[in-house]
Formats: C-alpha cells, structure tokens, sequence
C-alpha cells in the first residue's frame, strides 16, 4: 500500500565565508563612513566638549579618559560582539534625525548640554542603522558611561556645588570641634585660631564627586557583578566622596593650627588629590564589606 511521502523540512542555506567577508566588510566601511559624517557634523560641538575638559570651572578633568575607556570595555567583548547577529533598523535614521535637530536647536538656544547629548543620540542612531538594536542592548553599559565626558547642565552644576559647599562646611565645623578645636563658621567660611578656612566652590567637592563617580563606574565593570551591586557602589560613592572632602577640610584646618602655610599652595592641592584616592579606595572596602555580607547571608539561608 502506497503511503504518502512526508515533506521534507527546508533550511535556509548559510551564508558562504566569502559572502560574510563581504558583508562584514561593507558593514565596516560604512561604520567608517559614518563616523567621520558625525565628527564632521558635529565638530564645534566636540570641540567645545573637548575644550570642558580643561576648563578649571567644569570639573572635568576626568572627562579626557572617557572615550578610551569606554573604548576598552567594547574592546574586552569584542569576541562576543562579533556573534551579534546584524539586523539594521530604519530607526536609527530617525534617531540620526532627532539628534541633529536637537543640536540645532541646542545651538540657537545656547543649551550647551542638550547639544552635546544630541551627539550621544545621533552616534546611538548609526549602530541601530547600521548593526540594530542588539548591539545597543550588548553595548549599552559603555554608551551610557560616554555621558560621563559631558559636563553636567550650569544651573544644575551651580545648585549643586553651592549645597557641597555649605554640606563641607557644617561637617569640616563638627569633625574639627569634636576633635577640641575651636571653630567659628559664617555660612563657608570656617574661622580658627590664626587662620580662615574659605570653602570655596573648587573645594567643594564637586570635583572629587565627579572623579569618584567615573572610577566607580569603571569599578563596576570589571570587577562587579549583579545590577544590584553596581547600583549600591555606585550609590554609595556619593556619600564617600562628601566625607573624604570633609575629611580633607578637617586635615587642613589641623595642619593649619601648626603651620599656617599648610592650609594652602601646594599641601592643599595635594590633600585634595589624596582625598580623592581615599574615597576611591572606600568604594573598593564597600564592595568588600557588601561581598562578605552577601557569602554570610548565603551561608546562613543555604
């Protein structure tokens, strides 16, 4: 008896490795191309970007290593990007249209910060155009750190910088008369015998504040893992970075009181850097503290 012949599946024929070639290789001129159509287009935008981060009254100085290390968290997945299947979007063109437009209207508006985000978008809009959405989603964590190369908004940085100041104040008085010295604080100004302390906004910590926030973004990726942990770290170096600027105050006031000069020059610049190296070396101990509660717990509820 006849039986009906079943239908055979059908595959889709892989591509040949000399198509692929081919494909990944007009893929990567076109990524050329696009790149040097964004440079061009936004080159006054970049420019005053870069020139931020040497400007003293933006605190960035932490702003020139942005792009390499961005540059090398892409660089450490590169084996895994590599298997990222491409799927282009025509969305991307959409987002490549958005960002010019708010660069155009951040230049006529003088919003210095909407247009240098704008740069952000239109460079997110190339690789869904040009890769898709997955690479965004696999590339997501060095794009979002790519927003730390970009000054925060002025009215943003001034509000904030006049609240560290008084915050340093209040705690550089408390730590300093606990310790037995006599303080007189007016608003910044912090009075001691034979020497002004003045909070000025440059000691703040605004700066330390901004530099510990990179390294602990940098922290988190290579050696944190669960978006959990990150998010702690990194909340957490806030108030670690106030307390080493405040820690930094109370060391000047204490040198001060037995050499005046050292409440200056470059014994205060040098107390500024190592404050900043104690706060980093704070977000490591938190990670370390956090680590040892987490293997307790386990332990306790295995």
């Amino acid at each position: 008896m006849a039986t009906q012949a079943e239908p055979k599946a059908t595959t889709a024929p892989s591509p040949r490795p000399e198509e692929s070639a081919a494909r990944s290789g007009q893929t990567t001129l076109r990524a050329i191309l696009a790149a040097v159509f964004l440079v061009i287009g936004f080159w006054p935008i970049l420019v005053g970007m870069y020139g931020s981060w040497f400007d003293p009254g933006a605190y960035m100085e932490h702003g020139i290593l942005v792009i390499p290390a961005a540059a090398y968290m892409v660089w450490t997945k590169w084996d895994q990007l590599k298997t990222v299947p491409l799927r282009p979007s025509a969305w991307g063109f959409a987002l490549v249209i958005c960002g010019a437009l708010q660069a155009g209207l951040g230049e006529l508006a003088h919003w210095v910060w909407v247009s240098r985000v704008s740069f952000l978008v239109s460079l997110v809009g190339c690789m869904v155009l040009l890769y898709g959405w997955k690479m965004i989603q696999e590339t997501v964590y060095p794009l979002c750190t790519l927003l730390l190369m970009i000054a925060p908004p002025t009215f943003l940085l001034a509000r904030l910088t006049l609240s560290l100041q008084l915050l340093a104040s209040r705690l550089g008085e408390f730590c300093l008369e606990m310790f037995g010295y006599s303080v007189f604080r007016e608003g910044n100004v912090l009075e001691m015998v034979g020497i002004k302390l003045s909070v000025e906004e440059a000691c703040s910590g605004i700066r330390s504040l901004m530099a510990i926030l990179f390294m602990a973004v940098l922290y988190n990726y290579f050696f944190v893992k669960g978006k959990s942990m990150k998010s702690l770290i990194l909340l957490f170096s806030v108030p670690i970075a106030i307390l080493g600027n405040a820690a930094r105050i109370v060391a000047t006031g204490i040198a001060g009181q037995y050499d005046p000069s050292l409440a200056g020059g470059a014994a205060h610049e040098t107390m500024g850097y190592v404050s900043v190296a104690v706060a980093a070396l704070g977000c490591m101990g938190m990670h370390i503290i956090m680590l040892s509660l987490q293997r307790f717990w386990r332990s306790r509820h295995a």
